[in-house]
């Protein structure tokens, strides 16, 4: 695993679905995945439906992580709680790059609801929301304004 992403993602192998957090800015980054056929998260070439959503929550996972980093806190403690009006208009095929953007569109305390789209040959494969549960490791204080 690229070992900028180490530091900011709790994932380790073989549960790291994004190769690389291409893009942090504002409330939106951009990360990328290529799936190896056979690999954990592929059946027959295709890339499983839960993969995709699982790498879009640790593109966010990760944009929270840097965000932390670059404030000089740890990266918060979380989870995946909640999936919404999720599409999946087409397969997404293992040895082609996957393009996974997110933008997180609420914070509310501990919760943090982000919505995604995977592409991959300029193509719209799957789009849906996702919801968070999130902990700094701030005993409990959060500042105004900081992301959660």
């Amino acid at each position: 695993m690229d070992e900028a992403l180490s530091a900011i993602l709790p994932h380790r192998p073989p549960m790291v679905m994004i190769d690389a957090l291409v893009r942090c800015e504002g409330d939106s980054a951009e990360a990328a995945k290529t799936f190896a056929a056979g690999g954990y998260g592929s059946e027959g070439g295709i890339v499983l439906e839960a993969a995709l959503i699982e790498c879009l929550a640790q593109a966010v996972a990760a944009f929270q992580g840097r965000q932390a980093r670059q404030a000089g806190r740890e990266p918060p403690r979380g989870m995946l709680v909640g999936v919404s009006d999720f599409a999946f208009h087409r397969p997404a095929r293992c040895g082609r790059p996957l393009r996974l953007t997110v933008e997180v569109t609420r914070r509310l305390g501990p919760f943090v609801l982000a919505a995604g789209r995977v592409e991959q040959d300029g193509a719209l494969v799957a789009e849906g929301n996702l919801k968070f549960h999130t902990e700094e490791d701030d005993g409990g204080a959060q500042a105004p304004g900081s992301p959660r």
